[in-house]
């Protein structure tokens, strides 16, 4: 039997130089080419992104979990949410971030780097 390949999308700001360095590094980490990246315009153009409210739309970004052949995304995690789940998808990070998203302060340590990446975003000229 065939197992089912999903595919993961990160939809980040490109034309933002920290969240294009963010992908650049995430991109390195992906050493098993899980992920595809789309600029946040792409992935709402292509519907990946339609489960979000408009404004939440660019106010960060996300990990879309997409699967082969579907006509809307599986899942869709943004910000501090998405990060864990998009760690657990890197190999050098995987074991780390699984153990980190069962201790009851990961969650909190999550959203507490993910504010601090955040405002160099909001640095970025609109």
């Amino acid at each position: 039997m065939e197992q089912e390949v999903r595919v993961f999308a990160v939809a980040y700001d490109a034309s933002c130089g920290p969240c294009s360095a963010f992908r650049r590094a995430v991109g390195a980490l992906d050493t098993g080419r899980r992920l595809r990246f789309v600029s946040l315009e792409e992935a709402e153009a292509s519907g990946m992104l339609d489960s979000l409210d408009a404004g939440a739309r660019y106010s960060s970004f996300h990990l879309v979990r997409l699967a082969p052949g579907a006509a809307r995304p599986e899942q869709v995690w943004s910000g501090a949410d998405a990060l864990l789940p998009l760690a657990r998808l890197l190999s050098p990070l995987g074991a780390a971030a699984w153990v980190m998203g069962r201790l009851p302060a990961g969650a909190r340590a999550a959203a507490f780097a993910y504010s601090r990446l955040s405002a160099l975003h909001r640095g970025c000229p609109a």
